[in-house]
């Protein structure tokens, strides 16, 4: 497991997969505090995109974002930051208009152009392009593992191998797919998930809005709501149908009370609470994140049900106690099997598309783990155990420190893959980092991958704005 050539890579203190809010968060708190506390952490992000990108596929017109503003890259650990929403806004000349709109939950295409503007400002943390395959431990003269290296694709197919000494996960989480949905179904096109879901339908919209098309939509969450407002909207001779397995789509609890689950206190009461509490917990407040829609969307959809009563039209539906029980292709269609699980009853019918806003699984970090998994320390389910600064619990003989982003809501609750504690998660972590001895490293002169062989400091230029 000793690589010979480690000598001759690129050296890092902390090496991130993924660039995503959560790593551009810890770039941009890092670029905060370079030189008033620690000089020393040494941060590069390998992102498989071409360029900065967060859900690009539903950014759909007019939806908000379900956090407020202030829970941004860095305000609620640095609030003097100069990449903080309120600066945004600033450089681009509209705080007094954002403000007169009296909303905390600014457009999500909005805030996704904060996140771009913030990362092209710190471009020189990350390596665009390059796709993270495996992860390799390296072993020491005693036996221990004394640090990571990190094999990736560069543009073009060009492989490179970057030595790390501790690692942060953040790829994002893998779109669930029912196991009623056949492969071959996917591969046609006509069958996709929400993940995708403005490229997924670009060639319904290409073939003719006016089009008599068929859509089945199955998820019960704030996507489905969305879509499904899209779809009837977008295509209005179109068919949409909703289906789902509860009795009515269940609104967001939003309240203050249950909001402070997402607290950086209720995380350190989450955390230390017995396994068999967090369950209880986690079903408690499930519908602060899970199966639940924004009430604003509730009543949107509500309203087109009705206009359909009052109009005789009977294009939209929504289906409750309804599952998917297969998906086939057939041709140009879809074949879906549905059944009432109430009644008992199934239905075969057939559909031009089948949306499926079904979730996302953050559990092992994509498979990214599994070089060194025999190193990492599971629980009697199977789940990693992570500590509270998001350090993956590993045997004493393995040196560096693996910080799971989103793959801690087991332990952390359920704020562990949301923008609510965005900013609290990276600092948790620099601060892990910064407090963990370092090693000397060496990093050869000249360029030596894409990574290169720089060191990295301040950003060369401020954010525009206000300058803190």
């Amino acid at each position: 497991m000793t690589s010979a050539s480690t000598a001759a890579l690129p050296r890092r203190r902390l090496v991130g997969v993924g660039f995503g809010p959560s790593h551009l968060s810890m770039a941009a708190l890092h670029a905060t505090t370079l030189g008033a506390a620690d000089t020393s952490a040494d941060l590069h992000f390998l992102e498989s995109s071409p360029s900065f990108a967060w859900h690009p596929a539903m950014l759909l017109p007019g939806a908000r974002m379900q956090v407020a503003f202030l829970k941004d890259l860095v305000t609620p650990r640095e609030p003097t930051s100069p990449f903080s929403f309120v600066n945004f806004l600033v450089a681009h000349g509209r705080l007094e208009q954002f403000l007169n709109l009296a909303t905390l939950n600014p457009t999500r295409s909005e805030f996704v152009e904060y996140f771009r503007w913030a990362a092209d400002q710190l471009a020189s943390y990350v390596s665009y392009d390059s796709r993270v395959h495996t992860v390799r431990p390296v072993c020491g003269p005693d036996g221990r593992v004394s640090h990571l290296e990190v094999d990736y694709q560069g543009p073009d197919g060009t492989p490179g191998t970057v030595a790390a000494d501790h690692l942060s996960l953040a790829p994002g989480g893998d779109p669930v797919i029912p196991a009623a949905v056949e492969d071959e179904a996917l591969a046609t096109g006509a069958v996709f998930h929400s993940s995708s879901f403005l490229t997924g339908v670009q060639a319904f919209r290409d073939a003719g809005r006016e089009a008599p098309l068929r859509f089945l939509l199955v998820g019960a969450g704030q996507s489905a709501a969305e879509i499904f407002q899209y779809l009837a909207a977008e295509f209005p001779r179109a068919t949409v149908t909703l289906i789902h397995r509860g009795f009515a789509l269940m609104p967001a609890n939003s309240s203050a009370l249950a909001n402070a689950i997402f607290d950086p206190a209720s995380v350190d009461m989450f955390h230390a609470a017995p396994a068999s509490r967090r369950e209880g917990v986690l079903a408690d407040l499930r519908t602060t994140n899970y199966a639940a829609v924004d009430e604003a969307d509730i009543d949107a959809i509500a309203g087109l049900l009705y206009e359909q009563q009052v109009t005789g039209a009977r294009r939209l539906q929504v289906r409750r106690f309804t599952e998917l029980l297969a998906c086939e292709s057939r041709g140009r269609t879809v074949r879906a099997t549905v059944r009432d699980v109430i009644e008992g009853v199934t239905d075969v019918e057939e559909f031009d598309a089948v949306v499926l806003a079904t979730g996302y699984d953050f559990r092992d970090a994509r498979g990214l783990l599994a070089g060194i998994d025999r190193y990492l320390i599971r629980d009697a389910e199977g789940r990693l155990v992570i500590e509270r600064d998001y350090s993956i619990r590993t045997v004493p003989e393995f040196t560096p420190r693996v910080f799971a982003h989103g793959a801690a809501e087991h332990t952390h609750g359920l704020a562990s893959t949301l923008l609510s504690l965005l900013a609290h998660r990276a600092g948790d972590i620099l601060d892990a980092l910064r407090s963990h001895p370092a090693r000397p490293t060496a990093v050869p002169p000249g360029p030596s991958s894409v990574l290169g062989g720089t060191e990295f400091s301040r950003p060369d230029h401020r954010p525009q704005g206000v300058h803190a």
